[in-house]
């Protein structure tokens, strides 16, 4: 039998919220360690918002739709589960409440239907109105009024890092995935690794293929300590030696996934034994079949053999006798990784090829044994053509659980890195609608409402309809954001000020040279508000406010200082839209996910001082409405702007699909299917 359950908002709520307070305790630098027990005695320490969540036994359905919606998040980001829910629970929560205390306003024009069939419709109409929000509202308050605030990695020429913003990135990030005794020695190997990887340069190939190929580049070693831990030039092979013959200089190197001693029906040769001696002949003949393509190989001058497969200990023998190192029962991955880097394909010997030189060969500085622990392995140099530079990274830890920890958080942090290199192309703003398909679009009762702003007084500006107008100071006048590094501490004020200005300025200029300011553009109506524009110029004809791709998109290597930063800022420019949205339910949500956003600043200030969050806040917003440039000599880390911007949208749309739910059908029992009868009596 199936049973059939009606989903409640105020069931989402709370299961969000026991989700949330599982991991809320481990946000931010200052947060906690997780500490989790099972029925067969497991135990799971960590502070990976994710790998807790899904070690949890969850039996709700929609509960374990929340974590597989994380999951995915993580999957493509590599960070930022504990916020994710946080965030959700605040919005369902505060969604609850809204509901509560106004009734039902999303369906208002409902007429005639049951109490429960009316609530099941406004949060349909709600979910709706999220997934509008995401493209039409979020995307153009991220173009036009957060990027002007957006710092960048990039030097003064885009194709120089500077290392110590990527260093802050990545010391924000480890702050909240291992514990305190361990952030700023990991976080330094995993930037001494991604710049010995990459050779400083912005290849986002690269991290593609770290991120692909992460278990591969990484080495767990249990019963040492973290400290041990460190890059090895090269790769190093998860197997030992089964031929090993020392030689000095480069080694060329050969690929086979395939055995060579092979029978003769492997071969695809009909032969017919019917005696002892044509038995041994055949065998005979396999034999000096395989000594020539040792041979071969040896007049080839090959001096490693990497295979796939367990070679024949006659194969073993030859290849001894010939100097030939031999690594065998190699992964598929591994054959992968190396055939990527080294650009060259397996050796097929079954084709009969080994009677013409071998070009398909790879070059390796070295390669020898290595013992990390109490194994051995194979440690090789490769030489490639690939823009990647093989090193190998050795994981330390004094039990498994550490290292699993360990490489899951580095592994993300690649994942991250990757993400924020990557340029986000958002909605483009296209020409507003026109007053009469506005009013056709409400008579059919759309949910995506047209908007109208009207021009504050702060702003004296007459607005455009259905244009999108940032509130607050003039934008033009508006400084972007500054953050202090690490190396300013302990200078003196006069000094620092002097610092600070010239850091400014470089800032200014390095993202002036990748079209990330803001150039206050004026209009031939008489508009004067904030245009996001590259270089291309306006040639009289009537275009969107947004000129040009570039100016749609999230820069690579925009960042932001950390702390709930992003969120204020969002939640500043939110509300401002909010106000002069005529839409009252679009208002609404606009106010409601503003206010759910400042539960991250919160829950990061609950272990700082008292008043720390009002006095952040007071003082992002008090330089926004002043137009006063904001210090935050208490931000020293970075996170990457497109890993937030992600982020909030992945929690919309996760919420717009919970709300989109009507009911939960449990099926107990696995349906049988019909066999059907071919015979010709049950017809």
């Amino acid at each position: 039998m199936a049973t059939a359950t009606r989903v409640e908002l105020r069931r989402l709520a709370e299961e969000a919220a026991a989700l949330a307070g599982v991991v809320s305790g481990s946000l931010g630098p200052r947060g906690g360690q997780v500490l989790l027990t099972r029925p067969t005695g497991e135990v799971l320490l960590s502070r990976d918002g994710r790998r807790v969540l899904e070690a949890l036994n969850v039996d709700s359905p929609t509960a374990r739709m929340m974590i597989a919606c994380i999951s995915t998040h993580c999957n493509l980001i590599g960070d930022g589960a504990k916020t994710f829910i946080i965030l959700l629970s605040a919005f369902l929560q505060g969604l609850e409440k809204l509901i509560e205390r106004d009734g039902a306003p999303f369906c208002k024009n409902v007429q005639g239907r049951e109490k429960h069939k009316e609530k099941c419709c406004g949060l349909n109409q709600i979910s709706r109105f999220l997934m509008m929000l995401h493209t039409s509202i979020l995307d153009r308050i991220v173009i036009q009024d957060l990027q002007k605030h957006f710092l960048t990695v990039f030097s003064a020429y885009d194709t120089d890092i500077n290392r110590s913003a990527v260093e802050s990135v990545l010391e924000a990030y480890f702050c909240g995935k291992v514990a305190n005794d361990r952030q700023e020695f990991l976080s330094q190997l995993s930037c001494d690794f991604y710049y010995k990887a990459t050779a400083g340069k912005n290849a986002t190939e690269v991290l593609h293929l770290m991120d692909e190929c992460f278990a591969e580049l990484h080495t767990a070693v249990t019963g040492l300590p973290v400290s041990s831990s460190r890059i090895l030039e090269g790769l190093v092979l998860q197997r030992d030696f089964a031929v090993y013959c020392p030689s000095e200089g480069e080694k060329r190197i050969i690929i086979i996934t395939e055995p060579i001693h092979t029978a003769l029906s492997d071969l695809g040769i009909e032969v017919v034994i019917t005696t002892e001696r044509h038995y041994q002949a055949s065998e005979l003949w396999i034999t000096k079949r395989t000594e020539a393509i040792i041979k071969h190989m040896q007049h080839s001058n090959i001096k490693v053999l990497l295979s796939s497969v367990k070679q024949h200990e006659v194969v073993h023998y030859c290849a001894e006798g010939c100097g030939i190192s031999i690594v065998e029962c190699l992964s598929l991955e591994e054959i992968s990784l190396i055939c990527r880097i080294t650009r060259i394909s397996p050796f097929r010997p079954s084709q009969d090829n080994f009677h013409t030189a071998v070009t398909e060969a790879g070059v390796a500085k070295f390669c020898q044994p290595l013992r990390l622990g109490a194994k051995r392995y194979v440690h090789i140099g490769l030489t490639g053509t690939h823009a990647f530079q093989p090193h190998c990274m050795i994981l330390c830890g004094p039990v498994r659980g550490v290292t699993e920890q360990h490489a899951c958080a580095f592994h993300g942090a690649f994942k991250m890195l990757r993400q924020m290199f990557t340029v986000v192309n958002l909605t483009e703003c296209h020409e507003p609608k026109s007053e009469s398909q506005n009013l056709l679009n409400s008579q059919r009762g759309l949910a995506e409402e047209q908007f109208k702003e009207e021009p504050t007084d702060c702003d004296n500006i007459q607005a455009l309809d259905k244009q999108l107008i940032p509130c607050g100071p003039e934008t033009e006048k508006l400084l972007p954001l500054e953050y202090k590094h690490p190396d300013k501490v302990g200078v003196p004020e006069s000094e620092l000020s002097e610092k600070i200005q010239h850091v400014h300025t470089k800032v200014e200029e390095s993202m002036r040279c990748r079209h990330a300011l803001v150039q206050p553009q004026a209009h031939k109506d008489g508009y004067t508000g904030p245009s996001y524009g590259t270089s291309v110029k306006d040639e009289g004809s009537n275009k969107s406010c947004l000129q040009g791709n570039a100016s749609c998109s999230i820069k690579a290597g925009a960042v932001v200082p950390v702390g709930g930063i992003f969120e204020i800022l969002l939640h500043y420019y939110l509300s401002c839209y909010a106000k002069q949205c005529q839409s009252t339910c679009t208002s609404t949500l606009c106010f409601l996910i503003a206010d759910v956003l400042l539960s991250i600043p919160k829950t990061l200030c609950k272990t700082q001082k008292k008043n720390t969050f009002a006095r952040l806040y007071l003082e992002v917003t008090g330089a926004l409405r002043s137009k006063q440039q904001l210090l935050l000599t208490d931000h020293k880390s970075l996170e990457s702007v497109s890993c937030k911007y992600h982020l909030v949208a992945s929690v919309v749309q996760c919420a717009a699909r919970l709300l989109s739910i009507d009911l939960i059908v449990g099926i107990k029992k696995v349906p049988q299917k019909a066999v059907e009868s071919d015979s010709e009596g049950d017809q």
